[in-house]
């Protein structure tokens, strides 16, 4: 079995080393074969030279420098189509590189993704856990994920969560074009579009915490984009 690992990052410095290496330890256990693809735009702390060098000690690690800040949706969106030209994995996993989704979690929703297209490792199911937030930071969040479920309409209950595994074959299916977030709401369009196209997915427990080092990428600009997508999903479903 073969694995890709898609992470973006931008001004990750602090967190990337540390989740690089507890990743490989974890993927080893579960895979022949596994690459990561670090998609980094140009992040001003100096996170791609970081990675330039993780990339010289672990040798399965791309490194793709984008020429400016394109947004999360934008670097998932060229991050699957590498990794499915250029290594053709098995599976591919999203995560983000500030720490809050544990590798060790992986091997599990290996054993999860059977007899299902996509898994979401979600905040919202029994046995989930969220340890860093505060009670707004929970209600905003649920909120938005109410938002999105009743737009898009689909039934994963965290549709905002960042951590998933699909199969080759789900995100070969998927004209990346017709996607048209690239920032935060791509998780959202993303889930909508596999939906449409008749795919099924499950959802197992997390533990999710809060980044320990840098600053939420989560900006006014995000939320903007987040609500316009929420809107153009419902009036296409209506």
């Amino acid at each position: 079995m073969n694995l890709a690992v898609v992470i973006p990052t931008y001004n990750e410095k602090e967190a990337l080393p540390n989740l690089i290496e507890e990743l490989v330890r974890e993927v080893k256990k579960i895979a022949e074969k596994f690459f990561i693809i670090i998609m980094d735009d140009a992040s001003p702390d100096g996170t791609g030279q970081i990675a330039e060098e993780l990339s010289k000690k672990y040798r399965n690690i791309t490194v793709v420098h984008r020429e400016k800040k394109l947004g999360l949706g934008s670097a998932y969106k060229e991050g699957f189509r590498l990794a499915l030209d250029k290594f053709a994995p098995d599976f591919i996993v999203q995560m983000d590189a500030d720490h809050s989704h544990d590798p060790k979690e992986i091997p599990q929703m290996m054993q999860m993704i059977q007899g299902y297209d996509y898994v979401v490792a979600s905040r919202h199911v029994p046995g989930s856990s969220i340890r860093g937030w505060g009670t707004y930071r929970k209600m905003l969040h649920s909120t938005a994920g109410t938002i999105a479920r009743l737009c898009a309409g689909i039934k994963i209950s965290d549709p905002t969560s960042g951590f998933r595994i699909f199969r080759r074959d789900v995100l070969n299916s998927v004209n990346f074009a017709q996607i048209k977030s690239k920032g935060f709401a791509f998780q959202i369009e993303i889930l909508c579009l596999l939906k449409r196209m008749g795919f099924n997915g499950i959802e197992l427990p997390t533990r999710f915490v809060n980044r320990n080092e840098g600053k939420s990428k989560m900006g006014i600009t995000e939320a903007i984009q987040f609500i316009k997508t929420c809107i153009l999903l419902l009036a296409r479903r209506i």
